[in-house]
């Protein structure tokens, strides 16, 4: 019979693979699209760096904890197991500041002509680029100060376990410490409530414009009926997953805090979690053909 690290190590595993593959097919298709110079759309550009992100997260997360769990030996320094940390740390800001501007760029694109943003629609694309690169050239300067102020666990190497890694030693009552993990909060907060509001809109303007033309019986507007009930739960299908899988990751930390001795579970719980969401997200993207249709804006 297995025993719970080979059962934890299998599942870890498996969630690492499964999501590395849908995140490389999508990478594979886009960039394949790119070099051979068909014209890429704008949200295709965002997936894309959404998909190597959370191939990051997967392959920096996923592999190493799988090996701690069964017991790999350890091979790295503290330099190194910090690197990994660091690794670990850095896609997983970038996959959520690239989902919130996923998500806020699909409102914008459904935004009506008539709107006060109309403007802002046509310009949203030239703006989608600049937006990216900030996002990467944040989330590594962050990263570096956390790298620089947070160390790893001591004896990290030479755990029983394989290398101790992924999980920062953080006090509470140490004023540098204190001050990143609020000021991550803040940033996380922010971008959670970006994609709520937005995809609050998005839905309002997909149900208004549904009631104004559930009386109309044309063939192509009973088209554009399905494709609005198609992107409406895929938006919600993508805000949901991403809010289900890391609602909870505070609560576990807090308790990795205050209750050190039987943290054990909390940390499998939250990695397992952490891994979820990109490993899911490349298939809701695929289901939907990546892209969610526009809708037919009325005056």
């Amino acid at each position: 019979m297995l025993s719970d690290d080979e059962i934890l190590g299998i599942l870890y595993l498996q969630l690492t693979g499964m999501g590395v593959l849908g995140n490389c097919f999508l990478l594979f298709l886009y960039s394949y699209n790119f070099l051979t110079g068909i014209k890429t759309k704008t949200i295709k550009i965002i997936v894309t760096h959404l998909a190597f992100s959370n191939t990051m997260l997967l392959l920096f997360r996923g592999i190493p904890t799988t090996a701690r769990v069964w017991g790999v030996k350890c091979f790295l320094d503290g330099l190194g197991i910090r690197i990994i940390t660091y690794l670990q740390i850095l896609p997983r800001g970038i996959s959520l500041g690239i989902t919130c501007l996923l998500n806020s760029f699909q409102a914008i694109t459904l935004t009506p002509n008539g709107s006060i943003w109309a403007e802002l629609k046509t310009r949203a694309p030239k703006c989608i680029t600049p937006c990216i690169l900030l996002i990467w050239i944040f989330n590594i300067l962050v990263n570096i100060v956390g790298f620089v102020f947070l160390t790893g666990p001591k004896n990290s190497t030479e755990s029983k376990h394989g290398c101790n890694m992924g999980y920062r030693s953080l006090d509470m009552y140490n004023t540098d410490h204190l001050i990143i993990i609020i000021a991550t909060f803040i940033h996380d907060a922010i971008l959670v409530c970006l994609m709520a509001c937005s995809s609050g809109y998005m839905v309002f303007i997909l149900y208004r414009h549904n009631q104004l033309i559930k009386y109309i019986h044309s063939t192509s507007l009973c088209r554009k009926i399905s494709h609005e009930t198609r992107a409406t739960k895929a938006i919600l299908l993508l805000v949901g997953t991403f809010i289900f899988f890391n609602a909870p990751s505070p609560i576990f930390i807090l308790y990795m805090f205050y209750f050190k001795e039987g943290s054990v579970w909390a940390i499998h719980a939250s990695a397992l979690l952490s891994l979820c969401y990109p490993a899911v997200n490349p298939f809701i993207l695929i289901s939907i053909d990546t892209h969610m249709p526009k809708v037919c804006c009325v005056h």
